[in-house]
């Protein structure tokens, strides 16, 4: 290993901070453990912080002290199911077979970009980096299925949902909503974060709502319009449910990891994706984990002392693989949609498929009716 001399002089100090930034995670908030004495001290914390303009800080706070790779989890599943619900965003997950036969790959890899752009801050070199990453994996899937991401407003709704997710959950709960401090460090977050993101082409995204109240009726816009039925939805959302129960719960327990999650989608997104919502003792027992839970996480737990960032609970490889191979027949017993080129066009809505190089439109399959494993 070679050692390089760096002389610490006016005229390289810009070099000096870059290196320093690498070292230390530029944007990544430090704490100090005296401000870490009391039992909730992270609200005081994140109320010192201005919404408007150190959103960045108040993000990385909540994540880093409040959140969890659990808790992550399963809110990105919630996520990235509602994104499925137009079958061209569907198909992006299906044709790299990434959302039906490698679920848990998939899951770990978005994992990892969340908790960088939280921790780190929508302007960091991390999150630089991290989003000329996935810009990149998208232009990689759009050359197979061009006009896929061609939308702005598809990765608006994308960050969108993030905004309004764990309010309009506590909400439906009928637990106490996200605080108004917080709900516009939020938004200014994801207005941050949508400054690096590219459609196709490389052009970045325009039109971003201007206040809050004009993101959420942007969501509430988005949803409404008619985007068209696809089994691939349906399938790539319950493939994500199932490796979430698969992931985090016991074996005898498993099916309510996957409750809790169906419980958590809105009645009118389950309707359109065609899966039937919770009845009964398993609607009862979903509801009741999931009020337990974020009344545990808002009311009863102490804030962490140390950073989640840093005690990630991560898959390994081996792991990670051996759950996909369960994934793997789990399409097979189900009767769920193969994935590849053959997943698709399959939707009866504004599918893109007539654009696809390896599907044509007059290759389109026919749906097979399946039945919906809950």
């Amino acid at each position: 290993m070679h050692s390089t001399d760096i002389n610490i002089t006016e005229g390289n100090s810009s070099q000096l901070e870059f290196l320093l930034k690498l070292m230390i995670g530029e944007g990544m908030l430090k704490v100090q453990d005296s401000e870490k004495q009391s039992r909730w001290w992270v609200e005081a914390k994140i109320r010192s912080f201005d919404p408007e303009t150190e959103y960045a800080e108040i993000v990385s706070l909540m994540a880093q002290y409040q959140l969890d790779e659990f808790t992550l989890n399963f809110l990105v599943t919630i996520l990235t199911s509602y994104t499925l619900k137009p079958s061209h965003m569907a198909e992006t997950l299906s044709i790299t077979n990434k959302g039906l036969r490698r679920p848990n790959q998939r899951m770990q890899d978005t994992l990892d970009f969340f908790w960088i752009w939280h921790v780190h801050g929508p302007d960091s070199v991390e999150t630089k980096k991290s989003l000329s990453r996935l810009n990149k994996l998208h232009a990689g899937v759009a050359r197979m299925l061009p006009g896929h991401f061609q939308n702005g407003d598809d990765f608006i709704y994308v960050l969108g949902r993030l905004f309004v997710l764990q309010d309009r959950l506590l909400k439906d709960l009928n637990m106490v909503g996200m605080d108004p401090h917080i709900k516009l460090a939020l938004f200014n977050f994801a207005r941050a974060l949508s400054k690096h993101f590219r459609t196709e082409g490389n052009k970045p995204i325009t039109g971003f709502p201007n206040t809050p109240e004009a993101l959420e009726a942007f969501v509430d816009d988005w949803e409404s319009k008619n985007h068209g039925y696809s089994p691939v939805s349906r399938d790539i959302v319950n493939s994500f449910v199932y490796a979430f129960g698969d992931r985090w719960f016991p074996h005898p327990f498993k099916p309510l990891g996957r409750w809790v999650c169906i419980e958590a989608l809105e009645d009118s997104f389950l309707e359109h994706v065609r899966i039937k919502p919770l009845t009964g003792i398993r609607k009862l027992l979903a509801r009741g984990a999931l009020k337990s839970l974020f009344f545990y996480k808002t009311r009863i737990a102490a804030d962490r002392k140390i950073s989640a960032y840093d005690e990630r609970i991560l898959l390994s490889k081996k792991e990670c693989a051996r759950m996909d191979e369960r994934a793997v027949k789990r399409v097979s017993r189900f009767g769920w949609t193969k994935g590849g080129k053959d997943s698709v066009g399959l939707g009866d809505g504004s599918s893109l498929a007539g654009k696809c190089p390896v599907m044509s439109p007059t290759q389109k399959s026919s749906e097979v009716k399946r039945s919906v494993s809950n």
